[in-house]
């Protein structure tokens, strides 16, 4: 295989917001869906890593956004693995438009289950031949740290559903993002689009349970909100997030 690998998305009605542009949502399952295609043309797709007892966790988002596609837009999405090592993996993400405009850039970083029990477990030796090797870095920063935070200025709880649940049987990714969204001051998501996200992952949740989205301002830093989901019972940070906004272009 090559070092990269490329697939086309074209923006689909169901896709967008009320400016006919592509949502945050959009992008990140058209970049996970890329990741998990290459995985597929690697030999290693879904279903094989499920009869291994494997699956691929998402553990950190890095992303930089210039601009969202269209309704009607095609759009290309190129990843590869930068780096590997033992039960880690960190994937990179760039996404053009039809005119070669580089649209998005991103990073992840992604940890290899044993998901039965739950635990990392070694990457095979085979895995970096098989998807391929590119040292090439989309984004020249890297995943940063993320200060605790007392005081928040905002929440909502929600239940998890069935409709939440993923193949590695616990909340997909993007739903803590939504989540995540759904506590943004009301005027700044009417009026604007998040240009920079970083999001670790921190515990799995599953079905039945409840959660507690909470944002707050980031002192000094006009438009940018920490996140926080917890689980509602125990108060475990689940996940955190850091998101920029900017005015929206019509």
């Amino acid at each position: 295989m090559g070092n990269t690998y490329k697939k086309d998305f074209e923006v689909r009605y169901y896709e967008i917001d009320k400016f006919q542009k592509a949502t945050l949502l959009t992008l990140l399952n058209f970049l996970e869906e890329a990741a998990i295609c290459h995985s597929e043309a690697a030999g290693f797709g879904v279903s094989r890593l499920l009869e291994m007892g494997r699956g691929w966790v998402l553990n950190r988002w890095l992303l930089e956004i210039d601009d969202y596609p269209r309704l009607g837009d095609t759009v290309t999405v190129e990843t590869w693995p930068s780096f590997i090592e033992k039960f880690y993996s960190i994937r990179e993400f760039s996404v053009w438009d039809r005119s070669g405009r580089d649209i998005v850039k991103a990073r992840s970083l992604w940890i290899f289950l044993d998901i039965n029990k739950r635990r990392p477990v070694r990457i095979p030796s085979d895995f970096p031949e098989a998807y391929g090797f590119n040292d090439k870095k989309a984004l020249e920063r890297d995943f940063s740290d993320f200060e605790h935070v007392e005081k928040f200025d905002f929440s909502a709880g929600f239940n998890v559903r069935r409709s939440d649940i993923d193949t590695n049987n616990h909340v997909n990714n993007a739903r803590y993002v939504e989540w995540m969204l759904e506590t943004t001051p009301f005027d700044v998501y009417e009026s604007g689009s998040p240009s920079e996200i970083e999001i670790i992952y921190k515990k799995e949740t599953g079905l039945g349970r409840s959660v507690v989205s909470k944002c707050a301002f980031v002192d000094g830093v006009p438009g940018q909100f920490y996140h926080s989901i917890t689980d509602a019972e125990s108060g475990i940070e689940l996940a955190a997030g850091k998101i920029m906004w900017r005015p929206a272009a019509r």
